[in-house]
């Protein structure tokens, strides 16, 4: 999920020496005094860039979106596995600045292989965390090399896969990256049904044009796990076949349409007076609250379904334990005859001083429902390492 993009505010989190430095080469910058230049006063900034002709502007335009794109929780865990594999005497320097965005950005400037690399693995990690991606394992272990062949076979199905099912995909162009840990990216692009667009021509005036863009499927292929990922839109019935048309092209092998793997919650320790939802300090977590919680008891209890008890934002631990307590008491039910079968959590986060932090709300569904990943990424990502530090995800 793209993030939006805002020129002044992204302008505004960057150093100025690291701006400086971006726009080193620009002539319309020149005429910005760097050396005078107040923290956060980005209109002189803003007044040469309007100067910049098009084509430079959006080349800078690029620049900064897949900054503003790496500069979350996500992104530079991405950026740092890449820079720990490629330039680990930077590691120091990359370390020491303080800002996410800011680390982004020295990142496009020192170390850019790293940077690319890292970009690309972020939009797949974007994609990977939404509502697309499905895994599968049961693939033999074996060791893996890529080469121009294979990935000319995978083009040659996807592409086939598409023509005859959609009548559309006339030519698929496949990219191949390893990543760092052992997995292995193909990205297959492929031209997607021509739409009409408003644009601006030469003439700044308003005129439809058709225009034919790419859209891309995602394979990731962990060999040492004998696991495959793919991101596709169409469900099952296009990630299936494209999985089959993967193994063929690719491992030179037939598989059946196995079910793809899915998560399994737990979440009965969360009656347990003992249990605490603890957080890392780099998540930024100011707070967590128990919000709901869906008790299914395991016994027979007259016209009851399930109990469904709701917590007010300034309930503590203790209030909920003992709310739960008496709850399960009118029924004559203990904690050891219901099982928790939804829960709703709240993540509190922290404030930067001036205005107070967000808040995110997430439930999660036994056996395997979570509406975790319809929340924007840069919480997603936090919700995700929460609920493996809990043990609600069971791996």
């Amino acid at each position: 999920m793209a993030k939006t993009f805002d020129l002044r505010k992204q302008l505004k989190l960057h150093d100025n020496g690291l701006l400086h430095q971006l726009f080193a080469d620009e002539p319309a910058m020149e005429e910005v005094a760097w050396d005078s230049l107040g923290a956060h006063n980005v209109e002189p900034i803003v007044t040469a860039w309007e100067a910049m002709g098009e084509d430079r502007r959006r080349n800078y335009q690029v620049i900064l979106h897949d900054v503003n794109e790496l500069a979350d929780p996500r992104g530079l865990k991405v950026l740092l596995e890449e820079l720990e594999w490629q330039s680990p005497d930077r590691l120091q320097e990359f370390q020491a600045l303080k800002s996410p965005a800011d680390k982004a950005l020295w990142a496009y400037l020192e170390v850019r292989n790293a940077f690319d690399q890292a970009a690309i693995f972020a939009r797949a990690e974007a994609l990977r965390s939404g509502q697309l991606a499905n895994r599968w394992n049961s693939l033999p272990k074996q060791p893996f090399t890529c080469t121009p062949e294979i990935k000319t076979r995978l083009a040659e199905a996807v592409r086939s896969f598409y023509w005859s099912k959609e009548l559309r995909g006339e030519v698929c162009e496949v990219h191949h990256y390893s990543r760092v840990g052992g997995a292995e990216f193909f990205f297959a692009y492929l031209p997607d049904w021509p739409d009409k667009q408003l644009i601006f021509d030469d003439q700044q005036h308003l005129t439809p044009r058709e225009e034919t863009y790419a859209f891309q499927n995602v394979f990731i292929y962990q060999p040492q796990d004998g696991a495959i990922e793919l991101i596709a839109k169409g469900g099952k019935k296009v990630q299936l076949p494209l999985r089959k048309a993967f193994c063929q092209a690719v491992l030179d092998i037939d598989v059946d349409d196995d079910e793809p793997i899915r998560a399994i919650y737990q979440l009965d320790h969360l009656l347990d007076p003992g249990f605490a939802f603890t957080t890392d300090p780099a998540d930024q977590i100011a707070a967590v609250r128990l919000r709901r919680l869906r008790l299914v008891p395991k016994i027979a209890v007259t016209a009851i379904e399930y109990l469904e008890p709701k917590f007010t934002e300034f309930a503590t631990p203790n209030d909920v334990t003992a709310a739960i307590g008496r709850l399960l008491n009118a029924y004559g039910l203990d904690r050891t005859q219901v099982s928790v079968m939804q829960a709703s959590i709240q993540l509190q986060f922290m404030g930067d001083g001036l205005k107070k932090g967000k808040k995110m709300t997430f439930s999660v569904s036994c056996p395997n429902t979570s509406d975790l990943k319809s929340k924007p990424d840069e919480v997603q990502v936090v919700g995700d390492r929460c609920i493996r530090r809990w043990g609600i995800l069971r791996d």
